[in-house]
């Protein structure tokens, strides 16, 4: 079995993997935010791992976005590309950002969710996705949206991204933000002021997002290999991943889980990916940024519900997690199917044309002229 050139906007699978993603930061934010826990041996240094499904989330943006242009030369629309970007991101990011400002700032709720009560700046720095670039900013709300800051940040540099990748090609491109993220990181580990060397803003991440454009591109370009060489190629390149994050040798950690996510991506993208469509982890990914979304307030506010049953660690740890699990999966199901959904549709109404079409000719149809871009990633 190999994979093949796709013609599609959409590769299945790539939602089941998306929510595999999310399903590892869940995990890990149990390991952090539930200390009551007292994990033992090595389980706290495993289950932190999971954090690395956002850089998983990171690749997968770019796949998707690069995926319906790789393949042609025909110019991307920018104004319609924002317009429709901004429909499918910031109305469900702007409802879970008030859930999350309304437990923050309330006297009875805040020391539930955040070190210290927050103030009206600190909502106006996230309602502007401000909040990476300033030191001690990012728990002050909800500590996960800080990766949708960042995805907003890749979408407005994509266009200057698809310019360098028609002029240079995608592997200039690829090398030049690895040596981005390798000085960013590099510069930081010196100790420069804050946030110089952060992890949490563009270039330490741009060669994740430009990773999965290099996948779109191998893709349209018919590459190929055999589920079993995915396997190991995936395989060794996770291992190095988590291996370079318990030695801590954090200058190379975005490098490494730029390679572990393109592998996994790559691999999806064939026979694999095809089995996974339209199956309950497939279904699940679709609603995964909505659960990305609300995971945070959920095990905070039922962090203290949760220490109180019976039967210590192993009890709370499984019957909790399973109970937080559901929890967010029924809100995330109402935040998807009354705000996400409908915005994602508003978007493309709006804004139905973000790739310049081909010349008009008797052959094309109306589906072969419209080229929609795919659902972006939640990080």
């Amino acid at each position: 079995m190999t994979i093949g050139t796709t013609t599609s906007a959409r590769v299945e699978g790539v939602d089941a993997l998306r929510g595999l993603a999310a399903i590892a930061v869940f995990i890990c934010h149990i390991g952090g935010y539930w200390g009551f826990l007292d994990l033992p041996g090595k389980l706290p240094q495993l289950v932190a791992a999971g954090a690395h499904g956002v850089d998983v989330f990171i690749v997968i943006s770019g796949f998707c976005l690069a995926l319906p242009l790789a393949g042609h030369r025909r110019p991307l629309r920018v104004p319609q590309f924002y317009g429709r970007r901004a429909w499918r991101i910031l109305p469900p990011y702007y409802v879970a950002l008030a859930v999350a400002a309304v437990l923050a700032l309330l006297p009875a709720t805040w020391h539930l969710t955040v070190a210290r009560q927050a103030s009206l700046g600190d909502v106006l720095l996230h309602l502007v996705t401000g909040q990476a670039w300033v030191p001690g900013e990012v728990g002050t709300i909800n500590g996960s949206l800080w990766s949708v800051a960042l995805e907003v940040q890749l979408y407005l540099l994509f266009p200057l991204l698809v310019l360098a990748w028609r002029r240079w090609g995608i592997v200039p491109v690829l090398v030049g933000a690895v040596a981005l993220d390798l000085a960013w990181r590099g510069s930081g580990a010196l100790g420069g002021p804050a946030p110089l060397g952060s992890d949490l803003v563009v270039p330490a991440r741009l060669d994740q997002f430009v990773a999965g454009m290099a996948c779109a591109v191998a893709i349209r370009a018919g590459f190929t290999w055999s589920v079993r060489r995915g396997l190991v190629v995936f395989s060794i390149a996770t291992l190095a991943a988590l291996g370079t994050s318990t030695l801590d040798l954090g200058v190379f950690t975005g490098v490494a889980w730029a390679a572990a996510g393109s592998s996994a991506v790559l691999l999806l993208a064939g026979p694999l990916g095809r089995a996974l469509g339209d199956t309950v982890p497939d279904r699940f990914g679709a609603r995964s940024f909505s659960f990305y979304l609300l995971h945070q307030p959920v095990l905070l506010v039922g962090a203290p519900v949760v220490a109180l049953l019976p039967g210590g660690m192993p009890v709370q740890l499984v019957v909790g997690g399973a109970i937080a699990f559901l929890v967010t999966v029924a809100a995330a199901e109402l935040l998807y199917r009354g705000v996400e959904l409908p915005s994602h549709h508003a978007g493309r109404r709006r804004f139905p044309v973000t790739v310049a079409l081909p010349p008009r000719t008797p052959a094309v149809t109306r589906d072969d002229r419209r080229d929609d871009l795919p659902e972006p990633t939640p990080v």
